[in-house]
């Protein structure tokens, strides 16, 4: 077991070790720490740092998403679902990434009542030594953190894919592909 780092907290779902953030806001139902959520969030929303562009960084609040299930809910469980579904439908079945949202609207639509009896609880991989963001925005240049970024998103995917790949499939078959 590891030893808690001087003046670090881990985040409960990536376990990355961050100092704690000086604010301790956090997502209702996305499973990071606050420091975590702060770190990925001026990362997406203002750029900073800045990535380089690329296609597949449309998919980096899906990776997060799965990578932070936080614990069972009705809203967990969709979300962490419509992004495991996002991720699925760009990396293996070569939907393109200016489709993420076309893919999670996809996933969602129908009545609410319905939606939310859709998905279940999947049991989530460990992501103990796999990328999170703080890795991302610790590299210096831009062309670095995109690099660092994909290999973080693939990474999520690859560990999610190899305990849920064929209920992800089904879902995308069912809830995406196929009309009501």
């Amino acid at each position: 077991m590891m030893t808690k780092p001087d003046g670090l907290e881990q985040c409960p779902d990536c376990g990355a070790w961050l100092p704690p953030a000086s604010e301790g806001a956090i997502h209702r139902y996305i499973g990071a720490s606050p420091a975590c959520w702060a770190i990925f969030s001026a990362l997406v929303n203002a750029g900073e740092p800045p990535l380089a562009p690329h296609p597949l960084i449309a998919l980096l609040p899906d990776a997060y998403a799965a990578q932070h299930p936080g614990v069972p809910s009705a809203q967990a469980v969709q979300s962490v679902a419509v992004h495991l579904l996002t991720l699925y439908g760009v990396l293996e079945c070569n939907v393109a990434p200016e489709q993420t949202l076309w893919i999670r609207q996809r996933a969602v639509r129908g009545a609410a009542i319905e939606r939310h009896v859709r998905f279940v609880w999947l049991t989530p991989p460990d992501f103990a030594g796999s990328p999170t963001v703080a890795d991302i925005t610790a590299k210096e240049l831009p062309a670095a953190r995109t690099e660092q970024a994909i290999h973080y998103i693939e990474a999520v995917w690859n560990l999610w894919a190899q305990r849920h790949q064929p209920t992800i499939a089904a879902w995308y078959q069912r809830y995406v592909i196929d009309t009501p």
